[in-house]
C-alpha cells in the first residue's frame, strides 16, 4: 500500500512540473468532454471559462476551469492551452491550476512559490485559454500580500424600495491597507432585502434588514447593516384607479374577477405603486385572492388586507405593517351545499368508537361517520374548507373536509385545538384549556401544561412550556398569534412569532376569555372578565384597554369591517374601530396610541345577566348570535339597527350548545342538548326549520350531546 501511494505521488508531481511555466497545453482532462457526443458538432466554438476572475493572497493555488463549446454549447473534446500574460506574477499548469506566483520546480513536491528575490509577489496578470485558433475571454488574476481583514464602512439611516446605497471596504495585510491591490467581492445576508454588485452598490429590494459583506481571499467582512425603510402606509385598492382617489371596497356577484393593487409610502415618504406585498383574505369561503387576483366565491364578505410581514417583507425588522381593508361584500346570493361536522366529546361506550358525523346542508341528512380515533375535546376548520383539526385523546387529528377523512398527526400530544389559520397550514392547541365533557383543564397541573403550533406543510410541531393558555388567534397573515393564557387574578399574553422565540406580555383584568383579531390586523383584542385588553401587532405594545358594558366574555370580528363584537353578560357591544394611519414621512411605521378610536353600540337582550357559550358574527356583519348556557333560546343581535331577536328552540331542548353562521349570514347550524340534535335555523324568518337526531351515547350507554360541530363551507 504505502509502495503504491508513493508511485502515484511521483506520477502526479511529475505531471504539475511539465505543466509549469508562461504557456501550457493539455487535453482537456477535468476542464471538458472527452468527446462531442453532447454537442450538435465537433466543431470549437468557443472556450468558457470559471470563474471570471481571480483574487489571491501570494503563494495561493487556485483551479480555473474551462470548457470547450460547439455553437450549440455542447461540449467537445479539444487540447487547451492555458497562458498567463505575466509569469512574474501568475503561473498556470496544463490543468489550469493557477499559482498566485511561480511554480517552484526545484522541490517536491512542487510548490507555488509567492516570494522573488525576497519580496511578496504582487500584481496582475490575465490567463487566457486557448484550442485550434479560438480563445477565451482573458481571465483577470490579481495577485496582493496576504489579506488578514476586511472591513466594510458603517451606512446610516433607510434606502427606498428599488433605491441604491454604495458602500465602501478595506482589505488589510496587517496593518497594511492593500485594498487598491485587491480585487473584493461583495454580498447580502437576504437577497429579498438587498443584492449587491461587483462594486459594492446595493440595491434595496424589499423591506427589511440584512447584512452586507465584503470579501477577498477567502476573508470576509463582519456584516455592515442595511436597510430597506418600512412602509408607513400601505394603501390597498382597485387596480387602475386614477390616482389620489382609491377605490377600498366592492360589492360582487359570484365568479366575478377583481384586479387589487396596493402602493406604499415608506419612512422617507418615498412612494412606491404596484409594490409587491402577500394580499390575503380572511374568509376564503366567500373571496380568494392569489397574488393581485380577487375572486368572489360565494354569498358573505372577507376583509383583503396587504401585509409586510416575512418571509416577503420586513425581513429582519419582525414588526408587521398592514394595508387598509379592502372590504368585499357578496349579497343576496344563498351560501352553496356546505358539511356540518359533529361529534362528541364523551367517550362512546366500551366496545365501541368516536365518531364524526358529516351533515349535508343541502338534503339534512347525515352522512356516514367517520371513525376517530380517540374521544375529541374540539373541532375547528379553517375558514377557506381545506383543513380542520380536532383535538382527541389520542393526540391531534387533521380532518379533511372535503374527502371525509381523518388522520392522527400528532399523536399522544392531547390538547384543545384553539385556533386554525384559514388555508389550514397551522394550528395550536393546548392541554390548558377545558375539556367539554368534564369542564376541567384536559392537564390540571400547571407545571405539564403545553402550548403546540403544529405546521401541516412541514409536519413538525413546535412545544412550548405555557400554563394557562385557554385561546388564541392568528393575525391575518399568520406570521403571528396572539396566546391568551392564566387565571385568577390575571392573565398573560404569549406572542408565537414564525421563526423567532415566543415573547411574553401581562395582561391587565382577570382570567382570560377569547382572542381576535381586527380585520385591517393592526390590532388584537383578549376579552377577559374584566376588560378587553388590547395589543398592537406591529410591536406587541399594550393599548389602552376597551370598556365594555359589562363583564365581556367572548369577542370576535367582522371579517369585512373594522368592528369587533363583544358578547358582554347582558348582551352586545359593537365597537367601530377606526385606524388613522400614520403621516410619512414624520410617522413611524408602528401604530402609535393615538391612532385608534372606538365607537359603542350596545345591544341588550333584556335578559339579565347570562353566561355566553359562544359568539358567532355573520361575515359582513348583519347579524351576530349568542348561544346562552341554560337558556333554550339563540340570541340574534341587529348589527344594522332593530332590536334583538330570541329564537326559541323545540321542546325538550335545553341549550344550544355550538354553531357557526353560513357565509350569507341568512342561516345558523347549532347543536342542541335536550333533544340532542343539530338545528337549522333560518335567521330570516327567525324560525328553527330542521332537526337532525344524532345517536351519539356516553360510556353508560345514555345520551350523549353533540357538543362539538363546526361547519366545512365551500
Amino acid at each position: 500500500m504505502r509502495r503504491s501511494a508513493l508511485t502515484t505521488l511521483l506520477f502526479l508531481v511529475t505531471v504539475i512540473l511539465a505543466g509549469c511555466g508562461s504557456s501550457s497545453s493539455g487535453n482537456s482532462g477535468n476542464n471538458s468532454s472527452s468527446n462531442g457526443s453532447s454537442g450538435n458538432s465537433a466543431t470549437l466554438t468557443q472556450i468558457v471559462v470559471s470563474p471570471t476572475s481571480f483574487s489571491l493572497n501570494s503563494g495561493d493555488v487556485a483551479q480555473l476551469t474551462a470548457t470547450p463549446e460547439n455553437s450549440a454549447n455542447g461540449v467537445v473534446s479539444a487540447n487547451l492551452t492555458f497562458t498567463s500574460s505575466n509569469t512574474n506574477v501568475v503561473t498556470v499548469s496544463t490543468g489550469g491550476m493557477i499559482c498566485a506566483g511561480i511554480w517552484d520546480s526545484l522541490t517536491t513536491p512542487v510548490n507555488c512559490s509567492g516570494f522573488s528575490g525576497g519580496a511578496g509577489i504582487s500584481g496582475t496578470a490575465n490567463i487566457t485559454v486557448s484550442a485550434q485558433g479560438i480563445s477565451s475571454i482573458p481571465v483577470p488574476v490579481t495577485v496582493h500580500p496576504k489579506i488578514t481583514k476586511v472591513t466594510v464602512d458603517p451606512v446610516t439611516g433607510c434606502t427606498s424600495d428599488t433605491q441604491t446605497k454604495q458602500f465602501t471596504a478595506h482589505a488589510f495585510s496587517g496593518t497594511a491597507d492593500v485594498t487598491n491591490q485587491v480585487q473584493l467581492t461583495w454580498g447580502t445576508l437576504d437577497a429579498v432585502v438587498a443584492t449587491a454588485d461587483t462594486n459594492g452598490l446595493v440595491t434595496a429590494r424589499a423591506p427589511g434588514n440584512t447584512g452586507v459583506f465584503a470579501s477577498a481571499s477567502g476573508i470576509s467582512s463582519a456584516n455592515a447593516n442595511f436597510r430597506t425603510c418600512m412602509p408607513v402606509r400601505i394603501v390597498l385598492h382597485l387596480h387602475g384607479d386614477p390616482p389620489g382617489t382609491p377605490t377600498t371596497s366592492a360589492t360582487m356577484t359570484v365568479g366575478q374577477i377583481l384586479t387589487l393593487q396596493a402602493d406604499m409610502q415608506d419612512e422617507l415618504g418615498f412612494v412606491l405603486n404596484n409594490a409587491s406585498f402577500l394580499i390575503v383574505s380572511d374568509n376564503p369561503a366567500s373571496a380568494t385572492v392569489s397574488g393581485t387576483t380577487l375572486t368572489a366565491q360565494s354569498g358573505g364578505g372577507a376583509g383583503i388586507v396587504a401585509s409586510c410581514s416575512p418571509p416577503v417583507c420586513g425581513n429582519g425588522i419582525n414588526q408587521p405593517v398592514y394595508s387598509n381593508l379592502f372590504k368585499v361584500t357578496i349579497p343576496n346570493t344563498a351560501s352553496p351545499p356546505s358539511t356540518v361536522f359533529v361529534t362528541s366529546s364523551f367517550a362512546p361506550p366500551s366496545g365501541t368508537s368516536p365518531a364524526l358525523v358529516p351533515i349535508s346542508t343541502n338534503t339534512n341528512t347525515a352522512g356516514t361517520a367517520i371513525t376517530l380515533p380517540g374521544a375529541p375535546n374540539s373541532i375547528v376548520i379553517g375558514t377557506g374548507g381545506v383543513r380542520g383539526f380536532l383535538g382527541t385523546n389520542a393526540g391531534l387529528v387533521m380532518l379533511d373536509p372535503v374527502a371525509n377523512t381523518v388522520a392522527l398527526v400528532a399523536p399522544g400530544l392531547v390538547g384543545r385545538v384553539l385556533a386554525v389559520l384559514p388555508d389550514g397550514s397551522k394550528a395550536i392547541f393546548s392541554n390548558a384549556a377545558n375539556d367539554p365533557s368534564t369542564g376541567t383543564p384536559i392537564e390540571p397541573n400547571p407545571a405539564n401544561q403545553r402550548l403546540w403550533v403544529f405546521d401541516q406543510s412541514s409536519n413538525t410541531v413546535q412545544t412550548f412550556v405555557v400554563p394557562g393558555a385557554v385561546a388564541a388567534a392568528f393575525d391575518n397573515d399568520g406570521f403571528k398569534a396572539f396566546v391568551a393564557a392564566g387565571s385568577g387574578g390575571g392573565g398573560t399574553v404569549y406572542i408565537f412569532t414564525t421563526g423567532l422565540a415566543l415573547q411574553t406580555l401581562t395582561s391587565v383584568g382577570g382570567s382570560p376569555k377569547d382572542v381576535a383579531s381586527l380585520s385591517s390586523g393592526p390590532f388584537i383584542f383578549m376579552a377577559n372578565n374584566s376588560t378587553v385588553n388590547v395589543f398592537s401587532t406591529c410591536n406587541n405594545a399594550q393599548q389602552p384597554d376597551l370598556a365594555t358594558t359589562s363583564a365581556p366574555q367572548f369577542v370576535q370580528p367582522i371579517l369585512n369591517s373594522d368592528t369587533i363584537v363583544i358578547a358582554n353578560q347582558t348582551g352586545l357591544d359593537v365597537e367601530t374601530v377606526t385606524v388613522t394611519p400614520n403621516t410619512p414621512p414624520s410617522g413611524a411605521f408602528c401604530t402609535a396610541n393615538a391612532n385608534v378610536s372606538f365607537s359603542d353600540n350596545f345591544i341588550d337582550f333584556g335578559l339579565g345577566a347570562f353566561t355566553a357559550r359562544q359568539l358567532i358574527v355573520g361575515s359582513f356583519g348583519v347579524r351576530a348570535v349568542v348561544l346562552p348556557a341554560g337558556i333554550n333560546k339563540v340570541l340574534v343581535g341587529q348589527l344594522q339597527g332593530g332590536p334583538p331577536v330570541l329564537i326559541s328552540l323545540p321542546a325538550g331542548a335545553t341549550e344550544p350548545i355550538a354553531g357557526a353562521m353560513a357565509p350569507d349570514v341568512n342561516t345558523l347550524w347549532v347543536s342542541v342538548a335536550g333533544t340532542n340534535t343539530v338545528d337549522k335555523i333560518d335567521l330570516i324568518g327567525n324560525t328553527d326549520v330542521a332537526q337532525i337526531p344524532t345517536a351519539f351515547k356516553k360510556s353508560d350507554s345514555t345520551a350523549a350531546p353533540p357538543n362539538l360541530l363546526a361547519v366545512r363551507f365551500k
